[in-house]
């Protein structure tokens, strides 16, 4: 096998390595372009999904102050758990402690001790 090293035979003369560097020039400065279109297209998208779930968010947040109910259907049901637990009262309570009376000053809050 004589001259095996060159897929076109022989030894490439200088005109075939000038269009060899020429077609990789070429095709480099080509795939730099469909790169940064690539990259172009793919942050606009990632730009349009950011920008629409915003706009999303921002409509479910205003029907929530609208119509004064919670985005999330599960808050609603923590409220009425945290509303019966509070109507009911305490029940380890015995009475047999001091009564604290809290009530705002122009300092801050204070407690008394009846």
């Amino acid at each position: 096998m004589v001259n095996g090293y060159s897929l076109s035979g022989g030894s490439p003369n200088i005109l075939q390595a000038l269009i060899r560097s020429v077609v990789v020039i070429v095709a480099a400065i080509a795939g730099f372009f469909v790169f940064a279109a690539s990259a172009a297209f793919a942050l606009i998208v990632t730009g349009g999904l950011v920008i629409l779930g915003f706009v999303v968010f921002i409509g479910m947040w205003l029907r929530a102050k609208v119509l004064g109910k919670p985005m999330n259907p599960y808050v609603k049901m923590y409220r009425a758990q945290t509303q019966r637990a509070t109507r009911s009262g305490p029940r380890d309570i015995d009475g047999s402690g001091p009564v604290l009376d809290a009530h705002e000053t122009p300092d801050g809050w204070s407690v008394d001790n009846d």
